[in-house]
């Protein structure tokens, strides 16, 4: 494939990519129903809520039923909110986008996906890039429907997070570092120097798991073992999860009040469980700066004070998993060494500690 879709088989592809993505958004919105009330998104079927008809047949196709309808019950004539066809306009772009960004484009310039060349010019997508695209496409669905449910109703759903964090620890352990690039890659980075020096600096080979756990592994642990795949990934859900608790606990003892929910800690569990530890806490700074840019138009059109930081976060975490082709290279000196480590999450924790304190004092005066 070439910068832009040039071949039929570039528009077949993603034309199949849009469907599936339209599906997924329609599904999303049963999710972001149903979930935050506790209510099964299985059974029962879709049903107008005015007439409790059940939806079926043409009527329950995603977005093309919205607009044969005219977002009107096919029953009784009764509208329903326009935000059903936007959930799936929106998710099916995001999932063209992501898969030309990933597969079309191959902006994260990933070896196995330029020998595959021959193949996606033949109009052929191999299915270790489909596996590589669908992880992907499913934790940015799970994201999603994470950051509705929190702009809704200000809560993230644990059945949402801990379902998206099996499925995360899931892909880790069939598709560990460095699936699906060889294992003979691996042994660019020799085995018995810390992966922080500079002339390591960005030579890590990158497949579904952009890094390991950490380097050089140990014996124990050989690259593209399913040992492997799984830890980096408990790893990863536990430094989501544990990150942002501290960071609650800290705000909280400076604040005195509750400063972050839960949620985004587990929403944060379930990221790490897909992308490991390292690019978690990227996305953590990376998404702090995307929830005070929404903040500022959300502050605009609504009058409260407290803001979902999901969106944010969810936000930081694609900017992260997009980008790290570019990201890791500058952060690995930075990952790698214990003791650097230790020291900026000393000075990072210690300067949120006094922020926290700075803004209880005002909030107080």
């Amino acid at each position: 494939m070439e910068s832009l879709p040039t071949l039929l088989s570039d528009w077949v592809w993603i034309g199949f990519v849009f469907c599936i993505g339209a599906c997924i958004g329609s599904l999303i919105n049963v999710v972001v129903a149903r979930l935050p009330l506790e209510k099964s998104i299985l059974w029962p079927g879709s049903r107008c809520s005015s007439c409790l008809q059940p939806v079926a047949g043409i009527a329950n196709i995603p977005i093309f039923s919205y607009l044969l309808l005219r977002g009107r019950c096919l029953n009784c004539g009764a509208r329903f909110s326009s935000r059903y066809l936007w959930v799936e306009l929106a998710t099916a772009l995001a999932f063209v986008a992501l898969f030309w960004f990933d597969i079309g484009w191959n902006r994260h310039d990933l070896a196995f996906i330029r020998q595959a060349h021959s193949d996606l010019h033949a109009g052929w997508v191999p299915w270790r890039l489909w596996a590589y695209f669908g992880v992907h496409a499913v934790l940015m669905s799970f994201l999603i429907a994470a950051s509705l449910c929190d702009l809704d109703g200000k809560v993230i759903p644990l059945p949402l997070t801990l379902t998206g964090t099996i499925i995360g620890l899931t892909f880790s352990t069939l598709m560990p570092w460095p699936w699906p690039s060889g294992v003979l890659e691996a042994a660019v980075l020799p085995g018995d120097e810390p992966w922080f020096l500079l002339d390591h600096n960005g030579k890590i080979p990158r497949g579904v798991q952009n890094w390991p756990f950490w380097g050089p592994l140990p014996a124990w642990l050989p690259p593209g073992s399913w040992q492997l795949g799984l830890l980096t990934g408990l790893i990863g859900a536990a430094a989501g999860n544990l990150m942002m608790r501290a960071v609650k606990f800290l705000f909280e003892s400076g604040m005195g009040k509750e400063a972050l929910g839960l949620g985004d800690a587990d929403l944060m569990m379930m990221a790490g469980a897909f992308v490991g530890w390292q690019m978690i806490v990227a996305s953590f700074f990376i998404g702090t700066f995307a929830a005070l840019v929404l903040a500022v138009p959300m502050l605009m059109s609504k009058k409260e004070r407290h803001l979902p930081f999901g969106p944010g976060l969810s936000i930081g975490v694609m900017i992260a998993l997009l980008g790290w082709r570019w990201l890791g290279p500058a952060f690995q000196p930075f990952y790698f060494e214990w003791m650097t480590l230790f020291v900026a999450a000393t000075i990072l924790g210690g300067g949120m500690f006094v922020a926290s304190l700075l803004l209880g004092q005002r909030e107080k005066s």
